[in-house]
């Protein structure tokens, strides 16, 4: 914790020589950790800055909140992605994000800045918004969604229905995927676990609708997403476009 009377963290803006900037927090060291900064490209307005500062408060919680500290080479889980931090400076750690947030790779290229991982956000919340639901979306671990019907990740066009429920282990994202077909219509072969990162590669429009809570279903038909509120038994369509969302969306 900051101790009283000493002046409260801050966040400064440095020009970096190509038009971007560098934000970087002012005050972790007198709590032992390096100070945390991000780029910010060019082509940003100083709106997005705000943004980004919400993203670097988010790690200067976990410090203050957790009393971990972060060091060169470690990452930090934020939503759906995570982020790598190395060192800028000896006094200045840099935060890089995944260049394909849809990765299946252990160790998947990562770029500077946080643009894709303010994106995503973004996006969650906005289904959270537009559908007048409370709250923020809230992205689970990228861990494992049950799939009822092994046909569901061979073509990628059905229809399909995901609901969540309460997760059985912290690695359990709570999410089931059927492809419409009541259980007992399959056979025991055609059910499995799937790793939630693996079903998003293929349906990448899914990831924003993962934030939904407990209770809450969606049903993916061809003219849109329909979604259920918990103990409800009529959905509402979904106003916006799901399928128009993609790793293309992350990306100017």
């Amino acid at each position: 914790m900051v101790e009283p009377g000493q002046p409260p963290l801050k966040y400064v803006t440095n020009a970096l020589p190509d038009g971007g900037r560098f934000i970087c927090t002012v005050g972790l060291a007198r709590l032992g950790q390096t100070e945390i900064g991000a780029q910010v490209g060019a082509k940003r307005d100083h709106q997005w800055d705000h943004r980004v500062i919400d993203v670097l408060q988010f790690l200067v919680n976990y410090v203050i909140g957790s009393g971990a500290r972060i060091l060169p080479e470690e990452t930090v889980q934020y939503g759906w992605t995570h982020f790598l931090l190395q060192e800028r400076t000896p006094k200045v750690l840099e935060v890089f994000e995944i260049a394909d947030v849809y990765s299946n790779e252990p160790e998947p290229p990562v770029v500077p800045g946080v643009d894709r991982a303010i994106r995503l956000t973004a996006a969650a919340d906005d289904v959270m918004r537009r559908n007048g639901f409370p709250g923020i979306g809230d992205f689970p671990y990228r861990g494992k969604g049950a799939v009822s019907c092994i046909h569901l990740s061979e073509d990628t066009t059905q229809p399909f229905f995901m609901d969540r429920e309460a997760p059985h282990n912290p690695r359990d994202s709570g999410w089931s995927i059927s492809c419409g077909d009541m259980l007992e219509e399959h056979q025991e072969s055609d059910l499995f676990i799937e790793h939630l990162a693996h079903i998003a590669a293929r349906r990448p429009f899914i990831v924003p609708y993962l934030t939904l809570p407990i209770g809450y279903a969606v049903s993916f038909e061809r003219d849109g997403a329909f979604i259920f509120s918990p103990g409800k038994d009529e959905n509402r369509r979904d106003p916006g476009k799901p399928y128009d969302f993609g790793p293309w969306s992350l990306i100017d």
